[in-house]
């Protein structure tokens, strides 16, 4: 009987890589010991320490992922999943970190809940990381292209630029005037995002004993991938953790202490730009944007991606069509992740959508007369956006073995403890775009 083509791929793609996987449990190259043997007491000695993945290690193993297809790095992640050989300890894992890890995973009472039984130890599957960003970004395209860097402590610290200041000319021997960067001083908190997900070990084995092929561990870390990413871009896109009087139907956005600031309020500025589609004349939405990239490149900046929801990528598309010939270009945002592009003063930038409720729609108040209802299209410069991370830049994987919490389950705590920083904020704007 011959092999299915995509099962075929993906077990050539898991022995391509299973070497660098299965490394993770290896002893490191610069303290070998010998294996502690069966039945014999332990000695704090000769226990083997396993290493974590390098970013370097994470690096190499994306770049062969990405030429996957979804079907094919669904197969692969949940082939992987079933592994029971690989992970390194907790504690080990925590204490690579500095120990800002531990401390901050132990402030979310899921993540500690798991973690107090002495009887078991919850492994870090690393190994299921690089597949699992791969997945990410291809629900989420932002998170590939927003920058990730090393939070310095629970609430990271920045400086956010408003003005670059000026320099002058001056005489052979003048004095240089003195000038300066206009900044504030900013924080966001890395908060933690955590969702706990898992099989009764009774359905497991019912899915064996029918003969069935799927997974239901497979199904379950796959919706709480897709959970974490909606609940990301949501934040990102529209949350807030600064005015407690905000909600999802304000500019101020839907408030959740443990959350952080989005996009929403951070860009509510002056500068931004109101689109009325349902004027007596409707306002052209190309125009729009391209009056809101104006004011990026006046203040000096350079954006180069617009973020909206499809019910705008429809709108624009429609008004567009009847203007030009549709001779569309596609753009590569991230490998696997398609979309045209924009005219600007700036020349052309990917026009991406955000699925689902995202971005959001909400009452703009005085800031847009005689409208109602609005949503907000991002015009970024994503080379000062950032979200600062501890532990790691992906999800990461927590496999709580059967039997720790006292019942017949198999769990897995997937996490990300991340914040979002813009830098510079003159240099990206948005427009309000009417819904009614």
């Amino acid at each position: 009987m011959p092999i299915d083509p995509t099962l075929k791929s993906v077990l050539e793609s898991l022995e391509d890589i299973g070497k660098q996987l299965s490394a993770l449990n290896d002893t490191p190259n610069t303290a070998p010991v010998e294996p502690v043997q069966k039945g014999v007491a332990d000695d704090p000695t000769d226990i083997i320490t396993r290493r974590s993945m390098s970013l370097s290690d994470q690096m190499e193993l994306r770049s062969k992922l990405k030429t996957k297809s979804t079907a094919e790095l669904s197969a692969m992640f949940g082939i992987q999943a079933q592994r029971h050989d690989a992970g390194i300890p907790f504690d080990m894992w925590a204490n690579a970190g500095g120990g800002s890890v531990q401390a901050a995973i132990g402030a979310d009472i899921n993540l500690s809940k798991a973690l107090d039984s002495s009887g078991a130890s919850a492994l870090i599957r690393q190994d299921l990381e690089p597949i699992l960003y791969e997945l990410y970004v291809r629900e989420f395209p932002a998170w590939e292209r927003f920058a990730k860097e090393p939070a310095n402590g629970l609430v990271h610290a920045y400086n956010q630029i408003t003005n670059f200041g000026d320099a002058q000319f001056m005489t052979e021997l003048g004095t240089v005037t003195d000038d300066q960067t206009t900044y504030l001083r900013k924080t966001t908190p890395v908060s933690v995002i955590a969702t706990r997900r898992g099989t009764s070990l009774r359905s497991q084995y019912a899915v064996r004993a029918g003969g069935m092929s799927w997974n239901p561990e497979q199904l379950e870390l796959q919706g709480g991938l897709r959970a974490i990413a909606h609940r990301m871009q949501k934040t990102i896109f529209q949350g807030q953790a600064t005015n407690s009087g905000g909600i999802a139907a304000d500019e101020l956005g839907l408030y959740d202490v443990n959350s952080f600031d989005g996009l929403r309020s951070i860009l509510a500025q002056a500068t931004v730009k109101n689109c009325d589609l349902f004027a007596t004349t409707a306002d052209d939405m190309r125009t729009s944007i391209d009056r809101a990239t104006e004011e990026i490149v006046n203040a000096g900046g350079t954006a180069n991606a617009i973020y909206c929801r499809p019910t705008e990528k429809i709108s624009f598309d429609l008004q567009q069509d009847k203007n030009v010939r549709y001779m569309n270009q596609f753009t590569n945002v991230t490998p696997g992740v398609l979309t045209n592009a924009v005219n600007t003063v700036l020349g052309p930038l990917p026009l991406i959508v955000i699925p689902g409720d995202s971005i959001g729609h909400y009452n703009p108040a005085a800031n847009f007369t005689g409208t109602t209802d609005v949503a907000d299209m991002y015009v970024l410069d994503e080379s000062t956006v950032s979200m600062p991370y501890l532990g790691s830049e992906g999800v990461t994987v927590l496999d709580i073995p059967i039997g720790i919490s006292g019942q017949l389950t198999h769990l897995y705590i997937m996490f990300g403890m991340w914040g979002l920083v813009v830098k510079a904020l003159p240099f990206s704007n948005k427009v309000r775009v009417s819904q009614n």
